[in-house]
Parts: C-alpha cells; structure tokens; sequence
C-alpha cells in the first residue's frame, strides 16, 4: 500500500484532476495528470466494475500500484489512473509498458522502471 501523503482520497481531488487536468489514453489504462502544489505526487486508481469481478478490479489495483510505485514519478503532481476492461486481462509486462509509456508522455516520470517481475 502506499503511504498515505501519495494517496488521492477525497472526491474533491479527484474531481479537480478529472475537470482540470491532462488525459492521455493507453491500451489499457486512461491517465490524467495535474498540478497539486505540494512536495510529493498523489496517486489515485478508477477501476470500475466493467472490468472485472472484485477478484480482477483488486489484482488490477495491485499492479498499478507496484508499477507506479516503481515509476519514479515527479512530486507536485495528481495522477489518476483509470483502468480499461482489457487491462484485467493483460499480461503484467504489456500493463506495465502502457503505463510507463504514459507517464512518460505526461512528462511524470523519469526513471526506465523496467525491475520487478511479470505475474
């Protein structure tokens, strides 16, 4: 889990990143990005029900949590992560390179965050 400063939690959060912020689409995953004027970055997951059952939406959850973990993503930015049906049944490598390639894309992250093993 991620500490708790690295969270998005409230809806007013979320919706300022949904209004205000930028959006690029992957294969699998949606992500919007915005400014957030604080010293660490935010993270916040949408994975709704078309995805999966409760099963799948947490495994999803799980590894984009570990791949944005990984990422090295820039402080002072809201990330939220949406997730797409298709991402439940990727292999965790094609999951990683769309989220990776997207935040590289936003200008997020930085670091090649290529450690980790597929699951």
């Amino acid at each position: 889990m991620l500490p708790r400063q690295h969270r998005l939690t409230r809806k007013a959060s979320f919706d300022a990143v949904f209004a205000r912020g930028r959006r690029w689409n992957g294969r699998h995953v949606t992500i919007r990005t915005f400014p957030n004027g604080t010293d660490d970055y935010r993270l916040g997951l949408s994975v709704s029900k078309a995805v999966g059952n409760a099963v799948a939406r947490n495994r999803v959850k799980r590894r984009l949590r570990e791949i944005v973990r990984g990422a090295g993503v820039a402080p002072g930015c809201d990330v939220v992560v949406v997730a797409r049906p298709s991402a439940a049944d990727s292999p965790c490598a094609g999951l990683r390179a769309d989220v990776l390639g997207l935040l590289r894309r936003a200008g997020v992250c930085g670091a090649t965050a290529e450690q980790g093993e597929d699951r």
